[in-house]
Formats: structure tokens, C-alpha cells, sequence
């Protein structure tokens, strides 16, 4: 009785096997290749470290995604339009101003 189990089940498996290795199964879906966009070349950042350490390294960030393909350039272009209130607070000397605006613009563009 238990070599019939056993071989039934065998059987079994050996038919879902060879079911799944048909040749109707679609070939996987090819990824779309990022094509990688150009950094922005920006004006000085001044304002105190506590400001112009972080929108550097978000600035940093960002440039690295758009030249990897990341990051879409309409994407990368709004955001650089968006970070002259950040940098604009900074040189001020508005440095809590900055980081509040600063933080705003990442997370809006999915960034923390």
C-alpha cells in the first residue's frame, strides 16, 4: 500500500514537472534600460555648515542618479528648481528654514 502511495505521487510529480517545462511559457520581460541624463552645474552653496553640509550630500545624491540613469532628467531638472528655496534659506542664514524646505523636497521625490 505504501509503495503504491509512493509511486502515485511520484507520477504525479513527474507529470507537473514536465507540465511546467512546456514550451507555451513566455520568455521573461526585458527591463528597459535607463538612459542616464547630465548633472546640473550649480552656483555656490554658502550658509552655514548646519544647511549647506546637507543639500551638498541631497545635491551629491541626486547628481549620481541622473548620471546612472536613475533618476529621469525631468525628474532631476524639478528638483534642482525646487532646491533654490533650500539653498536660497541657507545663504541667508536661515538654516532651520533651509532643512524644513530641504527635507520637503526629498520626500515629495521619494528621498529621506
Amino acid at each position: 500500500m505504501r509503495r503504491t502511495i509512493l509511486r502515485t505521487a511520484s507520477a504525479w510529480l513527474a507529470l507537473s514537472l514536465a507540465a511546467c517545462g512546456g514550451a507555451s511559457n513566455p520568455p521573461p520581460a526585458q527591463g528597459v534600460a535607463a538612459t542616464p541624463g547630465t548633472a546640473a552645474s550649480r552656483g555656490p552653496l554658502t550658509g552655514p555648515p548646519g544647511c549647506t553640509r546637507p543639500i551638498a550630500e541631497y545635491e551629491a545624491i541626486v547628481d549620481h542618479d541622473v548620471t546612472t540613469g536613475y533618476l529621469s532628467q525631468s525628474v532631476y531638472d524639478r528638483i534642482n528648481a525646487e532646491l533654490a528655496g533650500p539653498r536660497g534659506a541657507c545663504a541667508a542664514g536661515r538654516e532651520a528654514d533651509a532643512r524644513a524646505q530641504l527635507s520637503q523636497v526629498k520626500t515629495s521625490h521619494g528621498y529621506r
